[in-house]
């Protein structure tokens, strides 16, 4: 949708009471439905709020308790994005490289830059107690 058609209906909504916004909102589900794309999926949790904040509507609910209902789930939502991304974010940090491994133990040439064989480690652990003493 145009960007300056989107903010004319958008003034034009903002002019109406909530029962009549309601109605408009009503027939712009009908019209996503009978002739647009499914492009522009809703994520579960926008599903979940829509449906709660629908049934909240049937049972004739104040607009100022679906207002709160629709603030707390779109809350949960945002949490849970976040819960995701910090998910996402622990399992990338997390993943090592594969070393090769052969049948003397790990090869040095795949190990990684400054990584060295534990059979080296202790070879030079054991030269630096050496040089200590």
């Amino acid at each position: 949708m145009d960007e300056l058609l989107k903010e004319r209906i958008i003034r034009r909504l903002d002019n109406l009471p909530n029962d009549k916004a309601y109605q408009v909102l009503d027939y712009v589900e009908f019209l996503e439905s009978k002739f647009g794309s499914r492009s522009g999926q809703a994520s579960t949790l926008e599903k979940l709020a829509d449906r709660v904040e629908d049934t909240l509507r049937a049972g004739r609910v104040s607009v100022s308790a679906i207002k709160g209902t629709r603030d707390v789930l779109d809350a949960a939502g945002r949490v849970m994005q976040g819960l995701a991304e910090a998910g996402r974010t622990v399992v990338n940090e997390l993943q090592v490289p594969v070393q090769n491994v052969t049948k003397e133990g790990t090869d040095v040439k795949n190990a990684g830059p400054g990584k060295k064989d534990v059979g080296q480690r202790e070879q030079t652990s054991g030269k630096d107690e050496e040089e200590t003493a």
